[in-house]
């Protein structure tokens, strides 16, 4: 099984929140579906020019057959800083709170079928993309300087797995507001974030949005955190882990 891997990084990232609409709030990772996007930009395909059909063939296509990985290989940093817009309603000005991320690093994992795997290790080695990558809006340009290929990646259990990627909780609060997710710290350093995404999924061929809780192990005193996952909860079947050759941690993919 091949499983292409590549850094992302660029000096600032606005990964906005959609449910907060009184100012621009970001998260310290992209969805899903902003990476099936930087994706489809890095390939080619292209967004709908509609407003009454808002996905192409193409990305849900791309949506349905990928799953990502996300590891954080910095600490987060957010800088915030306000403007003053023009009321609608009244007379007068107000304040508009604005967050950017700065200088984040990622890197993403991608298992796809392999004309998509091929065809972006392809675009990545000659470093050649159809549209230009973007870290949550057009000036927060993206950089790609490493990638790689790979192979062997196996399929395993999640239980008893050390895990540095971010990892989906499939259960959702508003039916049980118990985490579907248990897992122990590798030593007292490990820090983790919770961060709750609109998720976007196909089942059977239809477009599925919810929110879920997202674990984020960040990165402390220069070393990745890393989680013992105790027990993983496959609710909605989103999220499988692999094994990589040679790595003691497995990949969290969605």
């Amino acid at each position: 099984m091949s499983i292409v891997s590549f850094d992302l990084e660029g000096d600032f990232a606005a990964f906005r929140d959609p449910s907060v609409t009184t100012n621009q709030t970001v998260t310290a990772i992209p969805s899903k579906s902003a990476l099936i996007g930087l994706l489809g930009a890095l390939l080619g395909v292209k967004r709908s020019n509609t407003f009454d059909d808002l996905y192409s063939d193409g990305y849900l296509d791309l949506l349905e057959h990928t799953a990502i990985g996300i590891q954080v290989n910095n600490q987060i940093d957010k800088f915030t800083f306000f403007t003053n817009h023009r009321s609608l309603k009244e007379d007068k000005t107000k304040p508009y709170k604005t967050e950017l991320l700065i200088n984040p690093k990622y890197t993403i994992y991608v298992k796809s079928t392999n004309e998509v795997n091929q065809n972006l290790l392809s675009r990545l080695k000659d470093n050649q993309f159809m549209f230009s990558p973007m870290l949550g809006h057009a000036y927060c340009p993206a950089r790609i300087p490493r990638f790689r290929e790979i192979l062997g990646a196996e399929k395993v259990e999640p239980t008893g797995l050390f895990v540095s990627t971010v990892i989906l909780d499939e259960a959702m609060e508003s039916r049980d507001g118990n985490s579907g997710v248990n897992f122990s710290l590798s030593d007292l350093s490990v820090k983790v974030i919770v961060e709750r995404h609109l998720h976007h999924y196909i089942n059977y061929g239809v477009l599925k949005r919810v929110v879920l809780r997202h674990y984020i192990p960040v990165p402390e005193n220069g070393k990745n955190s890393t989680l013992l996952l105790e027990e993983y909860n496959s609710i909605l079947s989103l999220a499988n882990f692999y094994s990589v050759e040679g790595s003691e941690q497995a990949l969290c993919l969605f």
